[in-house]
């Protein structure tokens, strides 16, 4: 359970890149990265990033080296994780690396050591999930590596899954062509064999066909359903058509495929275009308005009466990355190819490369909003590494950036600035417990623009440290540089600066210095709530609850927690953050029904599960501590997480009576699971009557490495005590 401290992403459209200047002739890159590394099939995680700038800048004789050893690494990736049960990740990951891989291109020995269990796995999941298109090519891949007594469970397989597409199709002649169309479209995505290329040409050119004939003849009894299929196909088949053969970096298989099929009169003139224009001049410009051209196809349908085209933007958009790689590869030096390459590269799971790809941009444009769209870049990825919780790889981004910080240092007015992303890093890392690495990277955001975020964090960093006189000075100037911007969104940071100096004084014993900082806390968040809304709302009357609670007015604050949970009713990671204060809070207090209570509404919201095994765990060791029965409710979340192989897992199996509290701190790898396995250790004492040895090991919690956890927040909370409030009254600040 960690506190969300990490700053907001930036979102970068590709409207908002600037188009590149570079120019490439006859298919001849202008521009050559500097020594690229040798081709091989070993990739480590360090290498991963210039390993997949060097397979896209190769030449196209160049890539069968490079190409094998980033898909090898996917690939492992990719069983690692399924191994894992990051069954997201793990398809991410292969994805991507079937997504670079062209028709014709792929070997057996390409997908590597872990090729087989990753292939597996993914024909399994798919299977599951009834996708028909995606199972086929996994399967078709797997057939690859299997050993030979598996061949005919495989074709068994394969059999039944086109046997079940054909009969899930539908009754219509257009419905069935449609079904058809859709599972070799997908099966081609991740099977980049020039078989499935063939199938999903013939499929998609059968499907328009069909919806040429049916208009030829006005289609008078055709079903709803079947008209739906038709318009589908006369509006988005002939781009589909091309995307196939996109995908493989192929303008003339497409045009050739469009021609030959007779279909030019329905193919967008655009498109035509821009497929000659490249045939004729393969140049980084030309490719890049070929990629352009088909990622914004889909959007211009929306008046064409056409409702299903969800069905064919996945293919769309690889086959606009493969456009914009070859514009890359013409030109690495262009900004608009790189960004565009860069921030695919993040959708795809392949981040750490993001940075990587826009080196040659970056170097050549000593230009502020080039090297803010790098940082901005670099930002998304190392979100999208916080999301999967894979600190790792956000490390490996932040280093891959280093030359784009660096020479954002030498610039002015760079936005995003370089010390949001060290500030960013450096909330990353207190949040894993590496606190050491937490204070320089704060330290360098602060060196370079002076932050009540960054110098907040830095507070908390001396207070941990046993430093309060260094706290309080900090938190000085956080408050002059929140207050510098008067804005009702700085509120909640002065909120939590108020807090902060009042808990400082608290724990020294001074009361009265202590009360004055929630005074002038209650009163800024109070002017704030009523012109801030959703998240912003939320976070201002949990604020509110905090303050509150500190003057003992506890009725008020659970209202307060009310109208949080009221401020941003389908934002689930803000319901989290409120009822995870709810059940903390009632943890503390022992107020069994009121932690029950946030327990069931945590599971109605369908919240993050990890969130509600801890929740669970807090109602049902207080049920222990309080010798009352289990309703049931916390047993039947952590039985359902228990064989969760990750931390959440053993938290899960440890609450439910599979794990002794000793074997979860056997278990305990990293800062952050050490310190929470601390926590219940105490809280075990603690039921078992042995409150010298809880209190010792609570104070424990309190310096170990992981300062953003709510479980220190609960031990600080517990030994405080009576000490916790500071008395009333309450000011007077108008809230309902």
């Amino acid at each position: 359970m960690r506190r969300s401290r990490i700053l907001v992403l930036i979102a970068l459209p590709l409207a908002a890149v600037a188009c590149g200047s570079g120019h490439g002739q006859a298919g001849e890159p202008v521009h050559h990265p500097e020594h690229p590394a040798l081709a091989t099939a070993e990739v480590t995680d360090d290498a991963f990033a210039g390993s997949v700038r060097d397979l896209l800048t190769s030449k196209p004789n160049e890539r069968a080296g490079r190409l094998a050893g980033v898909v090898s690494h996917q690939m492992t990736r990719a069983a690692a994780r399924f191994k894992e049960r990051d069954r997201d990740r793990a398809i991410a990951s292969l994805s991507g690396a079937m997504f670079l891989v062209r028709a014709g291109e792929l070997t057996g020995n390409m997908l590597g050591a872990n090729g087989y269990a990753a292939l597996r796995a993914a024909s399994e999941e798919f299977a599951r999930r009834g996708d028909e298109g995606r199972a086929r090519a996994t399967y078709e891949l797997l057939s690859r590596l299997a050993p030979a007594h598996e061949n005919a469970d495989i074709r068994d397989h394969l059999n039944a899954i086109i046997a079940w597409t054909r009969q899930t199709s539908g009754n219509g002649a257009m419905q069935i062509a449609g079904a058809l169309e859709a599972a070799a479209v997908t099966r081609h995505l991740l099977e980049p064999s020039l078989a499935a290329r063939d199938d999903a040409a013939a499929k998609a050119t059968d499907f328009v066909k069909k919806a040429m004939a049916l208009r030829t003849s006005g289609g008078a009894q055709i079903t709803n359903q079947d008209r739906i299929e038709a318009v589908r196909a006369l509006v988005m088949g002939t781009t589909v058509l091309a995307a196939i053969y996109l995908r493989n970096a192929d303008p003339r298989g497409a045009l050739n495929a469009i021609n030959t099929a007779n279909l030019r009169e329905l193919t967008r003139p655009e498109l035509i275009e821009s497929l000659q224009a490249v045939i004729d001049n393969p140049d980084s410009d030309k490719w890049l308005d070929l990629a352009r051209i088909v990622r914004s196809l889909p959007q211009q349908t929306k008046g064409d009466d056409i409702d299903d085209v969800d069905r064919d933007v996945d293919l769309l958009r690889v086959a606009s990355f493969v456009a914009a790689v070859e514009a890359y590869r013409l030109d690495p030096t262009s900004l608009e190819p790189a960004a565009y390459v860069a921030s695919m590269l993040v959708e795809m799971g392949m981040g750490e490369a993001a940075p990587a790809v826009l080196a040659d941009a970056i170097q050549a444009h000593a230009d502020p909003h080039i090297l803010g769209l790098g940082l901005a870049i670099t930002m998304q990825a190392m979100g999208r590494g916080v999301q999967a919780d894979d600190p790792a790889s956000v490390r490996r981004i932040f280093l891959a950036a280093r030359p784009i910080l660096a020479a954002a240092d030498t610039a002015k007015n760079v936005q995003p600035s370089p010390a949001k992303v060290y500030a960013m890093m450096g909330e990353i890392e207190i949040r894993e417990g590496r606190l050491p690495d937490a204070r320089k990277l704060l330290t360098l955001a602060e060196q370079r623009e002076k932050s009540g975020g960054v110098m907040l964090s830095l507070a908390r960093l001396d207070w941990h440290d046993g430093q309060a006189e260094a706290a309080r000075q900090r938190l000085r100037a956080a408050l002059s540089a929140a207050n510098a911007n008067s804005a009702n969104a700085d509120a909640a940071l002065r909120g939590e600066i108020l807090l902060l100096q009042s808990d400082i004084a608290r724990e020294q014993g001074d009361a009265s210095a202590a009360r004055k900082p929630l005074a002038a806390a209650l009163k800024d968040l109070a002017a704030a709530r009523s012109a801030t809304r959703g998240d912003d709302r939320a976070r201002v009357e949990r604020l509110i609850a905090r303050v509150l609670d500190r003057f003992g007015a506890g009725s008020s604050a659970l209202k307060a927690l009310e109208r949080a949970l009221e401020a941003a009713p389908r934002d689930k990671q803000q319901a989290a953050a409120t009822l995870g204060h709810i059940v903390g809070r009632a943890f503390v207090k022992g107020d069994l029904t009121g932690a029950r209570d946030g327990l069931a509404r945590a599971v109605s919201a369908e919240i993050e599960r990890d969130d509600i095994v801890y929740y669970a765990l807090w109602v049902r060791l207080l049920e222990r501590q309080m010798r009352v029965p289990t309703d049931g409710s916390a047993d039947r979340v952590l039985a359902q997480a228990a064989s969760d192989p990750h931390w959440v897992g053993k938290v899960a199996a440890y609450g439910a009576g599979k794990l002794s509290v000793s074997g979860l701190v056997a278990a305990a790898q990293t800062p952050t699971q050490k310190t929470e396995s601390l926590f219940y250790s105490a809280i075990e004492q603690k039921i078992s009557g042995n409150m010298q040895g809880a209190d010792a090991a609570l104070k424990q919690v309190l310096v170990s490495p992981g300062l953003d956890l709510m479980e220190v927040a609960l031990a600080r909370e517990i030994l405080s005590g009576s000490r916790a409030q500071v008395g009333g009254p309450v000011p007077e600040v108008g809230l309902p």
